[in-house]
């Protein structure tokens, strides 16, 4: 049996059909098999984690959540600890969804659906590109980040791990980053601070202004 007092790695989001044994499973959303029903935008809790595990999940938040998110699974990991991430690529989006010089005007009006599909759709909230991830863990105090092919990891735990299927690599770009990263020793509170100010007049005032 699964004790919460005893776990050591945790999947966020994982939804109604990717359960994963010898995980704690916990989605915002109660659906049956799941371990816990968490928002983990919020505190989390859980200490001395060894992994965490989220699987097409972070495009899901808002870039806020995405934060608070990072920092309290962070606060949760046991320094050294690892978390693998996988989100849709927006290179990828760019470059097969909508292509400049065609021509035909149907194959334009169904290009634009299909690129405002990837950011809005499925609850789509914020997607990343691999320079805009990596510098979203690494400014919120995490190290060693690795980019990753599809089930593949230098840590036995993570792999075999992806269930979505459809992985891809076009024009040199995967459909999906898979990110990971390890929580650090320490990390600066000036720092964070710094980076989420950055966040906020880059992107976030614009998304919470009316006009």
């Amino acid at each position: 049996m699964k004790s919460i007092e005893t776990i050591c790695r945790v999947q966020v989001g994982c939804g109604p059909h990717n359960i994963l044994p010898d995980w704690w499973n916990v989605d915002i959303r109660p659906f049956p098999g799941i371990d816990q029903v968490m928002d983990v935008t919020q505190p989390w809790p859980f200490q001395d984690l060894e992994y965490i595990y989220g699987e097409h999940f972070l495009e899901h938040l808002s870039l806020e959540g995405a934060v608070a998110f990072l920092n309290h699974a962070w606060n949760s990991l046991r320094p050294g600890g690892i978390i693998r991430l996988s989100t849709p690529s927006l290179e990828w989006v760019l470059s097969t969804h909508f292509d400049l010089s065609e021509s035909n005007l149907d194959k334009r009006v169904n290009s634009t659906f299909a690129i405002n599909r990837a950011f809005h759709g499925w609850g789509h909230q914020f997607l990343y590109s691999k320079e805009m991830l990596a510098s979203l863990l690494e400014n919120l105090g995490w190290q060693n980040i690795e980019f990753c092919e599809y089930g593949k990891s230098n840590h036995p735990a993570l792999v075999g791990l992806e269930r979505h299927k459809g992985y891809v690599v076009t024009q040199g770009y995967p459909n999906v980053w898979i990110v990971e990263a390890t929580r650090s020793q320490s990390r600066s509170s000036e720092k964070i601070e710094s980076y989420h100010n950055f966040i906020k007049t880059s992107y976030i005032r614009y998304v919470n202004s009316g006009h």
